[in-house]
């Protein structure tokens, strides 16, 4: 894969700038929507004659700007657009002023506005924003390597008619491929893959889609606590990995992703004294591909199985990194196993939603770098279909078109209205049933949710559930026997005793990253107003509702707070992940910080 890597380098420096640029403009705004330093709640609106300098940097007359006192001895001025998705005001574009003493500088690049909104604080908090600088270079570097990496595959037929490759696996890994060039909606940083290198993403990067064998570590069995009994039919022996075969009465394998064995397993097994008690494998064994999460590796050979691995790189976020819990081996499994069995009573979604098995994985003594999940796809099921990530659905592809625009035409002829009404029906009875019958709300983000499509219409599938929230006393008192699965369950953040935690999943999952960024992105491709994709969907999610209702579920709390409040939540993604520290913001969870700040789309669709 190395070979390619000075053609990407030499895409021209003007497009690297432009990268630059986009970042920034994205970090604004998410400074924004998060109303970091309280910028947008406290900041004042003003026109453009009380911004002298507005002309001098060729901002329009009638431009409005947001005046923000208070960042230490200067006073901050935005040009701003107002706008009703996610938050109130948009960068308009940049550059920020900053006016000191009645003087005015423009401020160009994310160095100096992220020091100006960490102005004035200790120095403790100011290190956090000039950390964030860091992801932000990251990320547009990352974002240069990705796009050079996109232009090429696509000048060679890459991107293009996914749903004609052979096999049901091959037509998944080409959407997570296209999926993986287009941004997070919300994160304005998910470009950057913090502790990869450039080179690093060609060589393990769902961009470049690479191929690569994995490392393997001989663990005393004392020390190995495994999940479930099954196993790839192409997982290798000792022998296979150049070890002694007798050694496997005494010691199991245990896979290791080849940047963690090559960057920081030593360190690792020094820390936790486990140096010499494991035995490093000389030979590497059992060739992989990255999908969209990056560190979830498809086995080239037995393509059903997946294996999570622990990845030292940090995503969403300065303080997400991707190991592996012990407890979510077995919490995954459980909430995998209860949504099984609510799919399979609920004749609305039983044969309409299939679901990944998690019960086989494994942990080295509680040590979250050392261990795996086996995530086994239902290979029957899936035989003659196209899978789709939800991340993906306005990815472009070579043809021009994004991809829900092609599922449209493949399987709607061509009407996307028709094509999101399917989405939006199935989508909102599986989590609205989820949440009002059974108190379960699902972290089923874009990339754990999957269309999947064939000639007999639209399924969703659903995987890597071990962040839920679950009122398990609604669900114990309603459907004892359901509660049963959770029994065992390890992360005591999953139960929840209150309504609220259940909405807030809802809402910044469910309606506004995959729904929400779907209605945005498919109103800007087309030229039309997102108005009318929000009325479609508060039609759906009343119809839900209305359904739930008749069946004897309590829905007006779901009611007060899709339809009829002013506000929704949304998550502070930004701040809690990188701009503070837990202690600030009292969450459990760093991707569990909200604030009630997003207008409320489907209660202006009315």
């Amino acid at each position: 894969m190395t070979a390619r890597l000075p053609e990407r380098a030499a895409r021209s420096a003007t497009a690297a700038d432009a990268d630059v640029h986009y970042v920034c403009v994205r970090v604004v705004d998410t400074l924004l929507r998060e109303d970091v330093r309280a910028c947008a709640s406290r900041g004042e609106v003003y026109g453009d004659a009380a911004v002298p300098a507005a002309d001098a940097h060729g901002f329009d007359a009638g431009q409005q700007w947001l005046r923000i006192p208070r960042f230490g001895a200067g006073t901050l001025w935005l040009p701003v657009t107002p706008t009703r998705y996610m938050q109130e005001w948009r960068l308009t574009r940049l550059p920020v002023l900053r006016e000191v003493a009645g003087e005015f500088a423009a401020l160009h690049d994310l160095d100096t506005i992220l020091a100006a909104f960490a102005d004035g604080l200790p120095d403790e908090d100011t290190r956090l924003f000039v950390a964030y600088g860091d992801e932000c270079r990251a990320a547009a570097e990352h974002r240069t390597v990705s796009m050079a990496e996109r232009a090429r595959w696509f000048g060679q037929g890459g991107g293009a008619a996914g749903h004609a490759l052979p096999a049901w696996h091959q037509r998944m890994l080409h959407y997570d491929r296209v999926a993986s060039f287009l941004d997070h909606p919300y994160y304005p940083t998910a470009r950057a893959k913090l502790g990869f290198a450039a080179e690093d993403l060609a060589r393990y990067a769902p961009e470049f889609q690479p191929a690569f064998a994995l490392n393997w570590l001989a663990v005393p069995r004392a020390l190995h606590h495994p999940s479930g009994d099954a196993l790839p039919p192409n997982w290798p022996d000792c022998a296979e990995v150049g070890l002694d075969p007798a050694l496997a009465r005494s010691h199991a394998l245990v896979p290791v992703h080849p940047f963690v064995w090559q960057h920081h397993l030593d360190g690792f097994l020094a820390e936790a004294g486990l140096e010499r008690q494991v035995i490093r494998a000389p030979r590497a064994c059992l060739r992989v591909s990255p999908t969209l999460s990056v560190r979830s590796l498809v086995v080239l050979d037995a393509p059903a199985w997946h294996i999570k691995l622990p990845l030292t790189i940090r995503t969403l976020g300065a303080k997400n990194i991707r190991t592996i819990k012990p407890s979510t081996i077995g919490d995954g499994d459980r909430i995998q196993t209860l949504l099984g069995e609510i799919v399979r009573q609920e004749p609305g979604l039983h044969g309409r939603v299939l679901l990944t098995d998690e019960a086989n994985g494994a942990h080295v003594d509680q040590r979250p770098f050392l261990g795996y999940i086996l995530r086994r796809y239902p290979e029957a099921q899936l035989a003659d279909k196209t899978v789709v990530p939800v991340a993906g659905l306005l990815a472009e592809t070579a043809s021009g078109l994004s991809v829900a625009e092609e599922l449209a035409g493949r399987y709607h002829g061509g009407d996307v209205d028709a094509w999101l009404d399917a989405y939006l029906a199935l989508t909102l009875q599986l989590h609205l049933t989820l949440w009002l019958r059974y108190g379960v709300a699902l972290e089923s983000n874009q990339q754990n949710s999957m269309l999947v499509y064939g000639s007999d219409g639209l399924r969703l599938m659903l995987k890597d559930n071990d962040a839920a929230r679950i009122d398990r006393s609604m669900l114990a008192h309603r459907w004892p026997a359901l509660a049963a699965c959770l029994e065992g369950l390890q992360d005591q953040r999953i139960g929840v005793d209150s309504a609220l935690p259940l909405a807030q999943m809802f809402v910044t999952i469910t309606l506004q990253l995959n729904i929400a960024a779907l209605v945005e992105g498919l109103a800007q491709r087309r030229g039309t107003d997102a108005c009318a994709g929000y009325a479609r969907v508060r039609r759906h999610v009343e119809a839900v509702l209305a359904d739930l209702a008749a069946a004897g579920a309590d829905t007006a709390f779901a009611r007060q707070v899709l339809l009829d409040d002013d506000r929704l939540h949304l998550k502070y993604l930004l701040t809690a992940a990188s701009l503070a520290e837990k202690a600030q913001t009292g969450a459990t969870d760093v991707n569990k910080f909200y604030g009630k700040r997003a207008p409320n789309f489907l209660r202006v669709a009315a």
